[in-house]
Formats: structure tokens, sequence, C-alpha cells
């Protein structure tokens, strides 16, 4: 399943939050790297429709978004805000089951296939076994890994993950990761945006680097991710013969 975004550019209010990007998702695990407010989540909603664009358009194999009923895309792309959601009440089966929504009968009512993909998914994040407990008794990194399991019963190709690991601790930012990996082995295509350099050396095949809403470098990462990049990625004020450990 292929992305492709042209000449994509969003400016409410005449403030240029994206301007005029363009490229090509084939494969692989793409991270979207940037500073905070660099247009990273901007893209990620506009890729997922939540918003539309100013100008230009996103195409999900070759057909533009704009064109494909909410309904229907949530079949194709599983979206993992990095707002959390004030949700209480709810078990972990239930949140998890929410995942579900875009496959109900006119009843409103779910086959044995989604009882099935809701069970499998908590086995897979490893919650299984608390699936009767109360979402309020999670813990910051168990409901961000309970949203992993959420998307994981959606069952689309394509899972955007919008900052995954902001404010986890080391343990859990390393549950997320070794989560996404296992969901790149399943075969879907991970997006991901992140100011995170170090996670996005761990976890990426190809990253895009963002600034200011401009796209400034692409490439897989090993080319990408260059002293000299994440210095002008970052603004970083480094002088001439400062050391810089990036990784």
């Amino acid at each position: 399943m292929s992305i492709k975004i042209k000449k994509l550019s969003y400016s409410p209010n005449n403030i240029n939050v994206l301007d005029n990007i363009s490229l090509d998702i084939n494969g692989g695990t793409t991270t979207f790297l940037g500073q905070n407010g660099s247009g990273k989540t901007t893209l990620m909603k506009l890729i997922s429709k939540l918003i539309d664009p100013t100008n230009g358009e996103v195409l999900i194999n070759d057909i533009n978004v704009k064109d494909i009923k909410k309904y229907d895309l949530s079949k194709l792309i599983t979206y993992i805000s990095q707002d959390r959601e004030n949700i209480q009440g709810f078990t972990v089966f239930e949140y998890a089951e929410m995942g579900r929504f875009p496959y109900q009968n006119f009843y409103g009512k779910y086959d044995n296939k989604s009882l099935e993909a809701i069970e499998n998914s908590l086995r897979i994040v490893n919650l299984y076994k608390r699936r009767d407990d109360l979402v309020n008794n999670l813990s910051g990194g168990e409901m961000q890994i309970l949203r992993i399991a959420r998307a994981l019963t959606q069952d689309t190709e394509i899972i955007l993950f919008d900052e995954p690991t902001s404010n986890l601790d080391i343990k859990n930012t390393k549950r997320v990761k070794d989560l996404i990996l296992k969901l790149k082995d399943l075969g879907k295509k991970i997006l991901i945006s992140t100011h995170d350099i170090n996670f996005a050396e761990s976890i990426s095949d190809f990253i895009f680097m963002i600034k200011e809403g401009k796209l400034i470098y692409s490439d897989i990462k090993e080319k990408a991710l260059t002293k000299e990049n994440i210095i002008d990625c970052y603004d970083l004020d480094i002088y001439e013969g400062t050391e810089i450990k990036l990784f």
C-alpha cells in the first residue's frame, strides 16, 4: 500500500504550518523527525484526514483521501494520537474493542472474528490477563500499550504513531519500541512522528526531517542522521571543533 503526498500545504489563518511538502512512502518504518512545533503532527493528521489541507493532496494507492469515506478510511489507516483520552469506566477489553467499530454490523454487533481479533491483540501486547481491569487503573505506559492493542484490533495495514514515547520512562519506551517492531514483522506499514533522535535511530528505516513546516532532508536512516543534518534540523548551537554524540 503506497502513500503519496503532493505539494501539501496547511495554512490556517494564513499561518504556514506546512509548506509545499511532497514525498512518497512505500515500505518499512518511516519517521517524521523534527523539533516540537515543526509540523509533524499536522502532517500525520492530514494523512489521516482528520484535517483538510489548504493546498495539495494525500493519495493512498493513488486515491485522494478526500474521496475516501471516513468509514472506509478507518479500515486502511489507524492513527494513534499523542493526546491522552480522558476515558474512565471502560475495561481493558472494552477499550480494545473500540478498534472494531468499522466492522460492526447494522445492529452494532461484532462477529466471532472481531472477538478473536480483540483477544489476540491483548495477548500480543501482554494485557490479556488484565482484560477485565478498568482502564482507570492503568499507568500511563500501560495505557499507551493498550492503545496499540486497540490499533491492532482495527486491523489496518497502515498505523500512524504521533509521538508514541512522549512522557514514557525508559522501560515503557522500550516496550513501545518492541511492539512497533513486532507490528512491522506482522506486515504493517508504520509511520512515526517524533522529536526523539535516539528513538528514531533505533526503529526507523527511512527518515523525513521537517523544520518549520518544510521537508529539509529525506533518506534512509543511515544517510539522514548525520551530525550536520541534525544540527541544522534542531538549530543546535555547536561550535567548530565541538564533539557531539548523537546516539
